[in-house]
């Protein structure tokens, strides 16, 4: 007697992550050439040092453009600045690769990351890619910063890997007054879960509690060279860990070269011109309260910002939006994403010109505001 085996093919298992579909692509601008003023991202100028900085890195591009850039040099030098020893710092590719990097190193697939909303995108983003689960506190735009329930929630969520404190916050502006900002990391560290501080925008700002917490070595502090330096286009920044077994942990959770060796010299230069910088952040501040000021008249609602740009929130965000491009100038609108369907977001230009822009065009587009 014949006996015909049959052969099952096994199943073979999805080589897909099942997180990836649950996160959120973030959409970059589209050219437009009508804009000439991008006041839709936050970005900064650079000052003339480091402009001129760059154009000594790509005058002897020829000699380093065939190797691997170190990182050395300028994580030695933000550690001087800020006073700890260099291994607590990694270079990233801007505070996005930064807060990426926290991501992968503290939370665990199927652990919670604390957020509060509205927030950066990309934080429930980065927390999806990785099987984690966000938790949302409210924080919107003029009102206080929700500290009890921020501290409540750490204290009584034994899945939670990460507090994320964003400060100034984006998109509203909203500032973590230094106590809040150590007491949650004192809960933080009675709990176990990890404390990130984003303080991108936080030179702009009147208090910033960065220094004690890398002091205390009490959280993980992003940094940016994208706005108040205006470097965005060279994608360069940086998180100074707790201590030197954490940065090297977030050393393994992305790229070993993150960016250029052309980024990292004006990223140098950049630190090495505080004036440039201080310069900056007054104009920006005095555009922000003039941007402000010009939107309570034309009848927004418009809570005090400590970024460099200013929160609106308006009748028709999205016609808004649209009459300020034809007028030359890119703003961010939302399109009717929660907490946010009624905003725009206006970056500072940080150029008189640039400003007079801005506040013609709103002139123009009243009708939209009020």
């Amino acid at each position: 007697m014949t006996t015909t085996e049959t052969s099952v093919r096994p199943e073979r298992p999805s080589s897909r992550s099942p997180w990836i579909p649950a996160s959120a692509a973030y959409e970059p601008r589209r050219p437009d050439p009508r804009i000439r003023w991008f006041l839709d991202a936050n970005e900064g100028r650079p000052s003339p040092s480091v402009v001129a900085a760059i154009g000594e890195a790509l005058s002897g591009a020829t000699s380093g453009v065939g190797r691997y850039p170190s990182f050395y040099e300028l994580e030695s030098a933000v550690a001087a600045a800020w006073g700890v020893e260099p291994a607590r710092v990694v270079a990233t590719a801007g505070g996005d690769d930064a807060i990426s990097r926290v991501v992968a190193a503290r939370l665990a697939p199927g652990a919670k990351m604390l957020v509060h909303e509205p927030a950066f995108e990309m934080f429930g983003a980065y927390a999806a890619s990785r099987g984690g689960v966000t938790l949302a506190l409210r924080w919107m735009d003029g009102e206080s910063f929700p500290l009890e329930a921020t501290v409540e929630a750490i204290e009584r969520c034994p899945s939670l890997g990460l507090v994320t404190v964003v400060s100034p916050s984006n998109p509203t502006g909203g500032i973590v007054p230094e106590a809040d900002a150590l007491t949650i990391a004192a809960a933080c560290a009675r709990s176990g879960a990890a404390m990130l501080f984003d303080a991108a925008y936080g030179e702009f700002a009147e208090t910033d509690p960065s220094a004690r917490l890398v002091a205390e070595g009490s959280a993980y502090v992003v940094r940016s060279f994208s706005k108040a330096y205006g470097l965005a286009g060279l994608r360069i920044g940086y998180v100074i860990a707790p201590d030197a077994p954490s940065a090297a942990s977030l050393r393994a959770c992305g790229m070993p070269y993150p960016s250029s060796g052309l980024a990292c010299a004006a990223a140098i230069a950049a630190l090495a011109d505080r004036s440039a910088m201080l310069s900056a952040v007054a104009t920006a501040r005095a555009e922000r309260d003039a941007m402000a000021a010009r939107f309570r008249a034309l009848g927004a609602r418009v809570a005090d910002s400590g970024a460099n740009f200013v929160l609106a929130r308006v009748r028709d965000p999205a016609a808004l939006a649209a009459a300020m491009a034809r007028a030359g100038v890119a703003v961010r609108s939302y399109g009717g994403r929660a907490g946010l369907a009624d905003a725009v977001r206006v970056s500072c230009p940080c150029d008189a010109s640039g400003l007079a822009a801005v506040l013609g065009a709103l002139d123009g587009a009243e009708e939209y505001i009020r």
